[in-house]
């Protein structure tokens, strides 16, 4: 099986493996922004050394082969603007993904993740590439529909989204599959 790559383009930027010192734009953009955080797993941080603990995580990921954490850098910004992901290993994998908000509207996601997910139906194993978002966050339902991963199914109560909620919250599944 070909070996991930560290970095690749995209039509309007690079997606590429997180640097440490991708912690300053990524604090800024992403995780310390609670409008970007609102629906994610982990909540917002509140100092940068939480950014920076997160891109130590996400590389010994790499190491381990579990997951893959892309940086998206937009062109004409020399900063870390997104995180993409794809998490898991075998037949199914999960995509996740958050962009800094000033990278907003410019249908930049929706190019990213098609990228990844286009990435992942590369090697040969992978059948299933699939998202979950929480049940009232339509623009990123919209964005994953945008990319390719129609809608599938609303789970009750299936995840924590501890900036909206300490309870389980409802999430959509979108998926693409490989039919051949």
């Amino acid at each position: 099986m070909p070996a991930w790559p560290v970095e690749f383009r995209v039509a309007h930027g690079l997606l590429r493996k997180p640097l440490p010192g991708d912690a300053p734009a990524l604090f800024d953009g992403v995780g310390g922004d609670p409008a970007v955080t609102r629906y994610l797993g982990w909540t917002t941080h509140t100092d940068i050394a939480q950014t920076r603990q997160q891109i130590s995580y996400e590389l010994a990921r790499w190491q381990r082969d579990v997951a893959r954490t892309w940086v998206l850098v937009a062109d004409g910004d020399d900063a870390a603007g997104g995180l993409f992901q794809l998490i898991g290993q075998g037949h199914a994998l999960r995509l996740g993904f958050a962009l800094a908000r000033r990278l907003w509207g410019r249908g930049l996601a929706c190019e990213a993740l098609q990228a990844v997910v286009d990435l992942a139906f590369d090697r040969a194993g992978v059948f299933r590439v699939d998202a979950v978002c929480d049940a009232e966050n339509r623009r990123s339902s919209a964005t994953l529909i945008r990319a390719g991963l129609p809608f599938e199914a609303r789970l009750g109560r299936y995840i924590l989204h501890p900036n909206v909620s300490p309870l389980p919250r409802d999430v959509l599944i979108h998926a693409k599959v490989r039919t051949s």
